[in-house]
């Protein structure tokens, strides 16, 4: 048996609608619980961090790399780590513009090699392949997110 593209996309929907429902229910609050490190300061920032990673890797794939110049990084420059409602309203648009892509793409688009260096990195590989990593890249940060939650002393949506 495989996972599809769409079961691992339904599932992570699932997921973030979980945790949208628990942030309307705790308020803004919980986004600025601290993260160890650098990179990511808070919850609410590593939130951001997943939804536009799926937003590049979608608009990537229809052959538009997110550059400082681009529309929709303009458009959300400035977007608040620590606003439920338009953090999560960023996710979607992202999820719609990943699913656009899903659902569009014929298999020589999924079988195809993406290529791109950007910000001084790169990353190369079939659609299939960037889709589940982008896919599981959220979940394993949304654990990230339940464990920062229970340290809080909160519980973390879910099961």
């Amino acid at each position: 048996m495989n996972l599809t593209i769409k079961e691992l996309l339904d599932y992570t929907d699932e997921e973030r609608d979980k945790w949208r429902r628990w942030f309307d229910g705790h308020g803004s609050e919980p986004l600025k619980l601290p993260l160890a490190g650098e990179t990511h300061k808070t919850v609410g920032a590593l939130v951001l961090h997943c939804f536009w990673a799926e937003m590049f890797y979608a608009r990537w794939m229809q052959g538009e790399t997110l550059t400082e110049e681009s529309e929709v990084v303009t458009r959300n420059k400035d977007l608040a780590t620590d606003r439920v409602e338009e953090l999560f309203d960023f996710g979607r648009e992202a999820r719609r513009e990943m699913r656009a892509f899903a659902d569009a793409a014929g298999e020589a688009e999924w079988e195809r090699t993406y290529e791109v260096v950007s910000g001084g990195f790169h990353l190369s590989g079939s659609a299939r392949k960037l889709v589940a990593h982008i896919l599981v890249h959220e979940i394993r940060h949304w654990a990230q997110a339940a464990v920062v939650a229970r340290q809080s002393g909160l519980a973390p949506p879910g099961d």
